[in-house]
């Protein structure tokens, strides 16, 4: 409490030589947990949780800044950066402190590293290129190194991630592999008035062979037409599921919506989902009323009402 107190008062005194950005979001949950087994019981829980992100940038266009991210009162990430060079066709931009990294399926916590961020603009095509390099805590090799890459064109989006360079190279095997894809089908198929977008994560271990290089993967759709949003989507493996969900704000300003999660192989119970939900606003808060049901045993039944602000 004591040091969030004094880094509150850092930014404010600081503020009035700098710019400073401050968004974040705060919510607090009732929940009752229903179960019939072994006795037919009820479990209410009250919990919260909160994050700030905050940015301060010298008065000189924004050169220097740093950024913290905290829940509750412990700090999970801060950073410091600066521009090294700025110009609309190439940026070079030094992060240090605890920085997070991946993709969809392969991610990296936020730990301590240095990372260099390369940003490049060619006409349509923007290139993100970020290396990270971090202590490993060992004396046979003192730091490894981590790049990821953002690749931007037209409705064409690829991001790629590989982790462990350094030391998958001095064991003589490849680092392990993240690769994200998305297309924005509506704007290549030039379909106008609704969204469809197409999207493919993937986890990849260069060192297996067959489909045992896949440590994981999804395809989905997303789609959105007029007061009608959802998605469908194909993720495995262990086990392989399908799912869908579907929005609507057809009863606004109540947005109500739900989705489904099923094993392909339907002998697997365990492994079914089902939710539905109830959204609205009242000024500056977000109410979310949910019903769900995800339990190994098929008797327990959740229900939440969460209370939520973002700033």
């Amino acid at each position: 409490m004591r040091k969030l107190l004094v880094l509150l008062v850092a930014l404010v005194t600081v503020a009035a030589f700098a710019a400073v950005s401050i968004s974040g979001s705060a919510s607090a949950e009732l929940e009752v947990t229903f179960s019939a087994t072994p006795t037919t019981t009820a479990t209410p829980t009250i919990r919260s949780s909160g994050s700030v992100w905050l940015v301060l940038s010298g008065n000189v266009g924004e050169k220097t800044g740093f950024s913290v991210t905290f829940s509750g009162f412990s700090v999970s990430s801060a950073y410091v950066w600066e521009y090294l060079y700025k110009t609309d066709a190439l940026s070079i931009k030094y992060r240090l402190g605890a920085l997070s990294r991946g993709t969809n399926i392969v991610k990296k916590p936020a730990g301590g590293a240095f990372a260099l961020d390369f940003d490049i603009a060619l006409g349509d095509l923007k290139d993100n290129l970020s290396v990270f390099v971090y202590p490993t805590g060992s004396a046979t090799m003192l730091v490894d190194l981590d790049v990821w890459n953002k690749l931007n064109f037209t409705f064409v989006t690829l991001t790629a991630f590989a982790s462990g360079v350094l030391s998958a190279g001095l064991s003589n095997q490849f680092p392990l592999l993240g690769l994200d894809a998305t297309i924005d089908l509506a704007k290549a198929l030039n379909i106008q008035g609704a969204t469809l977008s197409g999207y493919t994560y993937l986890g990849i271990n260069p060192n297996a062979t067959g489909l045992n290089m896949l440590t994981g993967y999804q395809f989905g759709v997303n789609f959105g037409i007029d007061t009608l949003n959802g998605r469908v989507s194909f993720e495995g493996p262990s086990p392989d599921k399908i799912g869908a969900s579907v929005e609507t704000t057809v009863l606004a300003p109540v947005t109500v919506g739900g989705s489904v999660t099923l094993p392909v192989n339907l002998t697997d119970f365990s492994q079914v989902k089902l939710e539905a939900y109830a959204t609205w606003k009242s000024e500056l808060l977000t109410h979310r009323i949910s019903l769900s049901f995800n339990e190994p045993s098929a008797t327990v039944t959740k229900v939440a009402w969460t209370v939520s602000v973002s700033f």
